[in-house]
Formats: C-alpha cells, sequence, structure tokens
C-alpha cells in the first residue's frame, strides 16, 4: 500500500513527472523502496506528527518520480533496439553511435549504450546505481524523520 496519493503529488509535492494514470503502480513501488531504506519502520503507520508525515509522502513521490523516469529510460531503450529491416539496408528506429569512412563502418545506439549522460541513465544501466540513487533521494526526506515511537526512520539498529 502506497504511503501517498496522487492528490498530495500534485498539490504539496508539486510533482509534475509521474501521470495520474500511473501513479498509484509507482508509488506503490516508491512505498515499498521506503520500508527497504527505513528496516519495515512505516508498516505500522505513518508518523503522526504532521511534519514527519509530511516528508514520508515527500520521499515517497520524490523515488516515485526517480522509478518512472528510469522506466522511461529502459522503454526508450528498448525502442531502439532491433535490426536493419530494409531491403536497400536503411536502418529504421535506430540512432547511430559512429560512423567511419575508412572501411565503411557504421556503429548503431544499442539498449542505454548512448544516452548515459545522466544519473537516470546510468541508474537504467546499473541496479547499483539505481540503489543508491533511490536511497539518496529518500534520504534528503528522510533524514532526522522519527516514527511513531521516536526511534529515527534510518537507524539502522534495533
Amino acid at each position: 500500500m502506497a504511503y501517498t496519493d496522487y492528490e498530495f503529488y500534485i498539490s504539496k509535492y508539486y510533482g509534475d513527472t509521474v501521470p495520474e494514470t500511473e501513479f498509484q503502480k509507482y508509488a506503490d513501488r516508491a512505498s515499498d523502496r521506503i520500508d527497504m531504506i527505513t528496516f519495515d519502520r512505516l508498516v505500522d503507520g505513518l508518523p503522526e506528527d504532521e511534519r514527519a508525515n509530511t516528508k514520508v509522502q515527500k520521499a515517497v513521490c520524490a523515488v516515485a518520480d526517480c522509478l518512472y523516469k528510469i522506466n522511461q529510460i529502459n522503454k526508450a531503450s528498448m525502442e531502439i533496439v532491433g535490426t536493419v529491416v530494409r531491403e536497400d539496408g536503411t536502418v529504421t528506429g535506430k540512432a547511430v553511435s559512429s560512423v567511419s569512412s575508412g572501411s565503411e563502418s557504421i556503429s548503431y545506439v544499442t539498449g542505454i549504450s548512448g544516452s548515459s549522460s545522466d544519473i537516470y541513465s546510468q541508474a537504467a544501466m546499473d541496479k547499483k546505481v539505481e540503489n543508491v540513487l533511490i536511497r539518496q533521494v529518500a534520504t534528503d526526506y528522510l533524514a532526522g524523520i522519527v516514527d511513531n515511537k521516536g526511534v529515527c526512520l534510518l537507524y539502522a539498529g534495533l
């Protein structure tokens, strides 16, 4: 179950990345990631303190944005993977990554190899980078926030 809803996403987080039709899916996934980061300290309910509650919901929104962007990059990369389909040798749906004239060599972008210029592209290529990105985004909101028992959400002890 997601720790926030679309109304909070657009009215308090001021999000505009995840479409309303897909928000529930990404909010659920983001909430699962927040549970991993907080050692399931939120499964009994969000903090009663209004500031802490808002911070947790903003963390979920930020992680949902990240997951959505990473998924969009993965979808885009799948669209450019394929084969040459025309008889004359022309390529459809492919991006050229390099051209050599000496022996007539043309290389095409495969997957997301040609678009690793930002952190979301790197996260789409490497699960470790994705995990670090998600943890950092969540930590920006969750640092110093305590649950209803007074335990810091990011505290790794018992």
